[in-house]
């Protein structure tokens, strides 16, 4: 009879923690309205990964910020996982603080190896960020013509790096010409590959301007 009652209970132990496993949930990131293909009167973050002078062209990075919707988030639990920085993070602590951000795996240190940060944005969403920065995902990388009309509007100052609030205007032809004098990533002192710039397109698809903005991680 004590060894039925063993058996018995065993078996009440493995389904319960099969039926945790089944409950357990993984919650990615929103989807993103900006269709690469499609990139008539649209803006989107970026970065400039350099300027090909045979062709003419830009390399440009198009990015967006992970965010997880507020329900999904709310509802974690250990035991879940949440896919961000383009693994998966399996919850063994979760808490919230007392300035509303949530702490997933909180470690020995801030933003220590295998923790999650998120953060409440404008819109009620959050989003991982470590050091005041995002999370980044890459929603494709192209090459774009440069126009004579394309302009580059830089909101840093280049001697400084201090935030501007009107822009130094570079033209086409001033931007490429600095782009071969120096790497993307370390161009206007700042480069153009530090998170920190976002780019629009015209009616027809075309990238028409580039905005750099200022960054407390630059």
């Amino acid at each position: 009879m004590k060894k039925l009652s063993g058996f018995i209970a065993l078996v009440l132990m493995v389904c319960l923690l099969l039926c945790a496993s089944a409950s357990a949930q993984t919650i990615t990131a929103l989807a993103t309205e900006i269709n690469p293909d499609h990139l008539e009167k649209t803006a989107s973050y970026a970065r400039i990964l350099g300027y090909n002078e045979e062709t003419n062209t830009l390399t440009v990075e198009l990015t967006v910020p992970e965010a997880f919707a507020r329900d999904e988030v709310l509802a974690l639990k250990v035991g879940d996982s949440i896919y961000t920085g383009g693994r998966e993070v399996l919850i063994r602590t979760i808490e919230q603080t007392e300035w509303g951000s949530i702490v997933i795996n909180e470690g020995e240190y801030e933003y220590a190896d295998g923790s999650v940060y998120l953060y409440e944005d404008l819109y009620g969403n959050y989003r991982p960020e470590r050091y005041a920065n995002y999370t980044w995902i890459t929603l494709a990388v192209m090459n774009c013509p440069v126009t004579d009309s394309l302009l580059f509007l830089d909101y840093i100052d280049e001697e400084t790096g201090d935030p501007v609030t009107l822009p130094a205007v570079h033209t086409a032809k001033e931007l490429t010409a600095r782009l071969l004098e120096e790497d993307a990533s370390q161009a206007y002192t700042v480069g153009l590959s530090s998170n920190n710039v976002y780019v629009v397109f015209d009616g027809e698809g075309n990238l028409a301007t580039i905005h750099r903005f200022y960054v407390p991680w630059q």
